[in-house]
């Protein structure tokens, strides 16, 4: 029976990387896709009232994203065609990176009125990477969290009307 309730004390530990952490790693929060976060203590039905915008960032467009948090930063697309970065206490830009200049492709696609290669995916945390799929043609995209320079970029479907909207899930 201990070694029962210590195997299942472990897999916890080690199934739930994340479970615990203000991070907001992946379209789902973390690993497990819960979609909640499990250590928010200030937020109840008691002190929604009390809620008040601490920050507004004004993109080019309407967010197409959840965005990703790490680190103080937090990380979404826009249908701008940007990827931004601003930080988490106060909402300044950090950087923003053209989605259609990081894949050398001009958008094939017109969406909801924007002629520019977009994202509607999540940015993914994956070490020091931001990884995210575009829209028309199809491209996912790695940048570095720091600066928003390129890594790699690799088109997946070369068909005008090709999208990624399903965000990625990271597990090293």
């Amino acid at each position: 029976m201990e070694f029962l309730l210590l195997l299942c004390l472990l897999s916890l530990r080690v199934f739930t990387p994340s479970a615990y952490s203000n991070d907001w790693l992946s379209h789902g929060g973390n690993l497990l896709n819960r979609r909640f976060a499990e250590t928010e203590t200030k937020i109840s039905p008691e002190t929604v009232s009390q809620l008040r915008l601490k920050w507004k960032f004004e993109a080019g467009r309407d967010i197409t994203a959840t965005p990703s948090v790490f680190e103080g930063r937090v990380y979404f697309p826009s249908w701008d065609g940007y990827l931004y970065a601003v930080k988490q206490s106060d909402g300044s830009l950090i950087w923003k990176q053209n989605l259609q200049q990081l894949t050398g492709i001009n958008s094939t696609r017109v969406i909801s009125n924007v002629n520019v290669t977009a994202s509607r995916t999540t940015p993914t945390i994956a070490d020091d990477l931001l990884i995210i799929g575009t829209s028309g043609p199809a491209f996912v995209v790695a940048v570095k969290q720091a600066n928003g320079e390129l890594v790699w970029s690799t088109q997946l479907n070369d068909h005008p009307a090709a999208v990624i909207t399903m965000s990625g899930t990271y597990y090293d």
